[in-house]
């Protein structure tokens, strides 16, 4: 296990090498961490349907797993990425696009499950639970939306952190899943979670807009950036500069 001090250096290393990835590989990578968080939600949905948000929430947690030890990039966990930028390893417009184009494929990758979901005849029920909670997630104001995706970010990003330190797999499913199911439990706002259940929404009902969909993750994606891009790396990078 990396102690806590080494960890914000393996973190920065881990970002640099993430910058030297082709560009095609990083894109599919996306895709995937899409697809797999909008399963975990997919997941979140049928189990809180029978059971309770609570364990529900575990399940929830399963997405980020897959990307974990499958491998995906996702823009929430990459925000950690600037690290790399205050050890100086690149510059914040290569991470930049380099997070814009996660956040594109990520977009992609959630929603390509909507339309596979139509496509196989889900069940009705859980399309009537898409519209009611992204009715839910399109009245926040911008403010509401935005604390909300630095609150999720601050866990999903210390989740993925703690990942780093544990060199085996269920050390690695455990850290992943904890600070997730926490978020979810707490109702903040993950973007990449919303890229899929507000296309779900809108497929579903008249009364969600596409400029409503995009009035909740341009807040939430802000939100994620500074709880998991400013607040975090830059708290363990002042606490542990050498």
């Amino acid at each position: 296990m990396t102690n806590s001090r080494d960890l914000v250096y393996l973190a920065a290393d881990i970002a640099a090498a993430k910058m030297k990835q082709r560009m095609l590989s990083v894109f599919i990578a996306s895709l995937l961490a899409g697809l797999f968080i909008g399963l975990g939600y997919l997941g979140y949905l049928h189990v809180a349907r029978e059971t309770n948000k609570y364990f529900a929430s575990l399940v929830f947690g399963t997405g980020l797993v897959l990307i974990v030890i499958g491998g995906g990039e996702l823009f929430t966990g990459n925000c950690l990425m600037t690290l790399g930028v205050f050890f100086r390893r690149f510059s914040y417009w290569r991470m930049t696009l380099y997070l814009l184009m996660v956040w594109i494929g990520n977009f992609i990758g959630a929603t390509s499950l909507v339309v596979l979901l139509e496509l196989g005849g889900a069940d009705p029920s859980l399309g009537t639970m898409a519209v009611l909670v992204s009715e839910a997630k399109i009245g926040l104001s911008f403010s509401e939306a935005f604390f909300r995706g630095v609150l999720c970010n601050i866990l999903v990003a210390m989740g993925v952190y703690m990942t780093y330190a544990s060199g085996s797999v269920p050390g690695k499913i455990l850290a992943a899943v904890l600070p997730v199911s926490l978020f979810v439990i707490c109702g903040f706002e993950h973007c990449v979670a919303n890229m899929f259940i507000l296309p779900y929404g809108f497929i579903k009902s008249s009364d969600i807009s596409f400029l409503s969909l995009l009035n909740n993750l341009i807040p939430v994606t802000l939100g994620n950036f500074v709880g998991g891009g400013i607040i975090i790396p830059g708290a363990y990078y002042l606490i542990y500069k050498r």
